[in-house]
């Protein structure tokens, strides 16, 4: 039975309603502080948009292994993964596509600009200090690919004594994990590093045979095991040679090797060498005071090379994806005599470099930014505009507006409107011909409007709760079509989507006990052919409970995931799925902690892909080392 907007928004109120005490917006108190819903550091409580903050303390609580692990925790997210550890990983933030979810490190944005999608799958966890997830249109203040919303990470700072850390666990499908690090710093230095490696033998990851041929036109599956490696480093240094002013540097790097069931012939034994790295240069300085500035200077490299079966020459051979993004961002904070005022101005080079010839294989934006966020009494608001000047199409205007109302002062009502694009790929634009196939140079940005309005609310002991409702409605979405009927697709800007949404999240601690939730109901629709948008999940409910009464604790999580189809055609169903997972901790000593994880509990088979399997009941057992 169909479900109506105003049904699932009835639902969504009403769990609010009945269940007050047990959900949060974020785990993190008022105090703490946010950057990338505006640029500008903003404490939780005053934020008007839909986030959600991680800390180092979480992602060890939650016990996750992997990022993509970590994120289809969280509310509004849905991961989507061709197999096991290391495959490739979609995120669809809100319904919205794999592209337009923008990834940033420590403020530099990395992802493919051939396939115009982040890697998530490469980033190891054990070297990611924070993660804040912003969900809505972000495009006025990042702008190309922010359509959804934003991930950035951040690594780790060095503050205080020098203090060693290490890790090294083991698991089940051959998995081991090592980690060591150091960080510390003074009021004039401080300092970090961290090296860390992650293997895992995996297993097989088509699921049958039949299932596996459908989704890669007939191709039977390689019966190997489908590991992945993966080595990483990231550090950090800043030196500050007077109070407001610091110098820093930051860096991380990572290179994995993983192995796959090709979609293309089943003699392969198909595989990739990624290199993920970033680095920046920033200085930060307090000119006046109410005014800083931060100059930034950026790069980011996202390299696949793939051992597979090419086209062109009927025969296994590697092939090389390459893009390199070099950024400036020159951004001034000013105070006013009410609120804050963002001035900034980036520019962004791409370039790509491949064994495929594209006819062009750069590009430039020039960006201006301006922002104005201000609170008076019970009102507050936030305002951008960003105009994105691209070599390829010329300027694209983004902005966004938000309200908030402090009913009580318990209780915030808040409403935001908002613009984004996306650009499309080099692949879109300039993919050269292959028997009939090949890109669009005359393809036209992607274009989203983004109404959504929503209450937060935060309890006398700490509860906390959040509810948004969302209408996002996408145009000139591009999509590659078959022009022949023989197998020759081109791309065009012919989609119209619209997503209409309620997400519901919170937390609640009581003692020793705590609790996370979240709910979320969507209607992803093709505009033109009234279907669902493929693999997106009408529900989602997730939900963590921890109880930690000393030097022990224990956790159950449950994440389930409503059907999906594998096509826009909605010809292949994939089943609803729901998976328990189990975490538990015990201190050693105050600085040495043995902590384990089980996921899949009831060792359930489930597909986020059509034709690839995802891993059964699995245990990880670590021991860390952490000086307090």
């Amino acid at each position: 039975m169909k479900q109506s907007r105003h049904s699932r928004t009835a639902l969504a109120v009403a769990l609010c309603l009945a269940f007050p005490p047990a959900f949060s917006a974020t785990p993190d108190d008022d105090t703490a502080v946010v950057v990338t819903a505006t640029r500008i550091p903003t404490r939780v409580s005053e934020q008007l948009a839909d986030v959600t903050v991680i800390t180092r303390e979480e992602i060890e609580k939650t016990g996750a292994t992997t990022l993509p692990a970590l994120l289809s925790q969280q509310p509004g997210l849905q991961i989507v993964t061709n197999g096991g550890i290391g495959k490739a990983t979609s995120l669809f933030t809100r319904g919205t596509s794999a592209g337009h979810t923008l990834l940033l490190v420590d403020g530099v944005p990395l992802g493919s600009a051939t396939s115009g999608q982040p890697s998530f799958h490469n980033l190891p966890l054990s070297q990611i200090e924070r993660i804040e997830i912003l969900r809505g249109p972000a495009s006025s203040l990042y702008g190309s690919d922010a359509i959804g919303g934003v991930v950035q990470i951040f690594t780790k700072k060095g503050a205080g004594p020098l203090k060693p850390e290490a890790f090294a666990g083991a698991g089940s499908y051959g998995t081991n994990e090592v980690m060591a690090g150091v960080s510390g710093g003074t009021e004039t230095v401080s300092y970090s590093l961290r090296v860390a490696h992650f293997e895992t033998d995996g297993f097989s990851v088509a699921s049958d045979v039949t299932r596996f041929s459908q989704a890669n036109f007939g191709t039977l599956p390689h019966p190997d095991k489908d590991g992945y490696r993966n080595s990483s480093l990231n550090g950090r240094l800043a030196f500050r040679p007077a109070v407001g002013h610091e110098v820093g540097l930051t860096f991380f790097s990572a290179e994995s090797k993983n192995a796959f069931d090709s979609g293309s012939d089943p003699t392969v034994d198909a595989r990739n060498n990624d290199k993920t790295g970033v680095w920046s240069l920033y200085t930060r300085n307090r000119l006046l005071p109410a005014w800083t500035s931060t100059l930034r200077y950026g790069e980011s490299k996202d390299r696949s090379r793939t051992w597979d079966f090419d086209l062109n020459i009927f025969a296994p051979a590697w092939s090389l994806f390459q893009t390199a993004q070099k950024q400036w961002t020159w951004q001034n904070d000013v105070k006013l005599p009410l609120g804050t005022l963002l001035l900034a101005y980036e520019d962004l080079e791409q370039e790509v470099e491949s064994t495929t010839n594209y006819t062009v294989k750069e590009r430039t934006v020039k960006s201006w930014i301006a922002g104005w966020q201000a609170r008076a009494g019970s009102h507050s608001w936030q305002l951008s505009t960003r105009r994105d000047d691209n070599s390829q199409f010329g300027a694209k205007t983004t902005g966004s507006l938000a309200y908030g109302y402090a009913i009580t002062p318990a209780l915030t009502a808040r409403a935001a409107v908002g613009t984004a694009f996306k650009a499309p790929s080099f692949n879109d634009l300039y993919y050269p011909d292959f028997f009939g196939t090949h890109g669009n140079p005359n393809l036209l940005p992607e274009t989203a409007r983004n109404r959504e309005v929503g209450l937060d609310w935060t309890g006398p002991t700490g509860a906390r709760l959040s509810y948004t409702h969302y209408d996002n409605r996408i145009k000139n979405l591009i999509v590659w079509q078959d022009t022949s009927g023989f197998w020759t697709f081109v791309p065009f800007n012919v989609g119209r989507a619209r997503i209409t949404g309620d997400s519901l999240s919170g937390s609640h601690q009581w003692g020793a006990w705590s609790a996370q939730a979240s709910l979320d109901l969507m209607k992803p629709i093709d505009e033109a052919t009234g279907n669902r948008l493929p693999r997106r999940a009408a529900q989602q409910f997730k939900a963590r409970l921890a109880y930690e009464p000393g030097p022990w604790g224990v956790g159950a999580e449950v994440v389930a995931v409503g059907k999906r189809f594998d096509t826009a055609t909605q010809t292949r169903e994939m089943a609803r799925y729901e998976l328990v997972n189990l975490t538990a901790h015990y201190r050693l000593t105050q600085d040495v902690r043995l902590e384990a994880r089980l996921d899949n509990l009831f060792d359930k088979d489930y597909e986020t892909a059509w034709g690839y399997r995802n891993p059964g009941a699995a245990l990880f057992v670590g021991l860390r080392y952490q000086p307090k």
